[in-house]
């Protein structure tokens, strides 16, 4: 008897217990499940700030007002519906600033309002206020442009596509705080437009006179590229990108060297390369100008290979031709380490057409899939173009990665 009573003593006890801690248990599982719904808005929140503030500087360019609508587009696409326990939609607030040092700032923030299930029996705790935040600032592009304009771009319909596909290109950057430089290159290298501000209008101009015709001085483009970006003035603490784009529809041919022509002669000298020589494009070796690029007369047997570190004869068979190419890109390739490895310059590379070398091309990016990536230097990237209808998808395709960049 004793024995049951004790156990209907305990079983009395368990429920007492139970029925004081049931309201507990309830609220801390009413507190999981309130801030899990908290948790999944805060996520929600925080993907559509972050590509409000991405679209919204990605438009700077347009105006304070359209970035901030389009801002506001990318946050609504991004929020949708939410998971329908919001009160409203949210609030939200987007600015366009300049920090100290004149770059642009766009801030996101919003706040959405949602019911509680179970901490509502608190008092003051009927809903739930849920903030998240974004900024995106848009460092200072410093940009040099090399385009291609050698003699072969008369022949694949390049040089139709090339000024519609630059001036394109050029609008999507900021006129009035970025810099860009337009270079253009065959034979030898020319700066048709100086690194400045207010540069779409120039390089517009500078397409539209383009003339095409030449060989293809890889290695003097980037040089000038290179000298143009380094040129900035920068003050301590300012934020910048540097970049610089690459355009060409053919293997580099053309190198320059001091030749005993029969006298020590700086001269620029280039053959023809591989695949153009194979659908008689052009053939034999040329002796050309530094400056002007016009014809001279030159009687050298042999040049200096960069490439072997040896002398290599300068003969006008396709072995010859070969020779110079191959030490053409290479040398055009350490100009390009030298951009990333001395200014710290991010290179896109565009081939267009059939007879590129992908792998220089690669090479001089520093892409991911050259057999020469170098992990510690910026990495860029090559993008190819079949053929002169892809041009301009190719140059969209490069400005929406630079954007991308400076707007991380």
């Amino acid at each position: 008897m004793d024995q049951r009573k004790s156990r209907s003593s305990d079983r009395g006890q368990i429920l007492l217990i139970f029925a004081f801690l049931f309201p507990v248990l309830i609220l801390f599982l009413g507190l999981g499940i309130d801030a899990g719904f908290a948790w999944v808005m805060k996520a929600l929140l925080s993907r559509a700030v972050d590509a409000a503030a991405l679209a919204g500087m990605r438009n700077i360019d347009l105006g304070t007002a359209q970035a901030q609508a389009i801002a506001q587009d990318a946050f609504n696409a991004n929020f949708g519906s939410g998971f329908n326990r919001d009160t409203g939609a949210p609030v939200v607030s987007i600015t366009v600033t300049k920090d100290a040092n004149n770059n642009n700032v766009v801030n996101v923030s919003a706040t959405a309002t949602i019911d509680t299930f179970f901490i509502k029996l608190l008092p003051g705790f009927g809903t739930m206020n849920i903030t998240s935040n974004a900024q995106a600032t848009q460092p200072q592009l410093i940009m040099s442009l090399m385009l291609d304009k050698s003699g072969s771009m008369n022949l694949n319909g390049g040089a139709q596509a090339l000024p519609g596909a630059v001036t394109s290109f050029i609008g999507y950057f900021n006129n009035t705080s970025d810099q860009v430089a337009e270079i253009s290159f065959s034979s030898i290298a020319t700066v048709d437009v100086a690194m400045r501000t207010g540069f779409q209008t120039p390089i517009t101009n500078a397409m539209r006179a383009m003339t095409f015709g030449g060989a293809t001085f890889s290695q003097s483009a980037l040089s000038a590229g290179e000298t143009q970006i380094s040129n900035v003035h920068t003050v301590a603490g300012q934020s910048i990108v540097k970049v610089a784009v690459f355009f060409t529809d053919g293997w580099a041919n053309t190198i320059q060297d001091t030749l005993k022509c029969p006298s020590n002669t700086l001269v620029n000298y280039g053959g023809c390369s591989p695949p153009e020589a194979a659908v008689n494009w052009c053939s034999g070796i040329s002796f050309l100008s530094p400056t002007t690029g016009n014809s001279v007369t030159c009687n050298a047997t042999t040049f200096p290979s960069q490439l072997t570190g040896t002398t290599l004869p300068l003969t006008p068979t396709a072995t010859g031709e070969t020779n110079i190419a191959n030490d053409a890109m290479y040398r055009a390739v350490q100009v390009a380490n030298n951009m990333r490895t001395a200014q710290g310059i991010t290179v896109y590379a565009i081939g267009m057409g059939d007879k590129i070398n992908d792998s220089f091309l690669q090479e001089v990016a520093n892409d991911p899939a050259s057999p020469t990536f170098d992990s510690t230097q910026p990495e860029g990237e090559a993008i190819f173009a079949p053929d002169s209808t892809q041009l301009q998808n190719v140059f969209d395709t490069i400005a929406q990665k630079i954007l991308l960049r400076i707007s991380q």
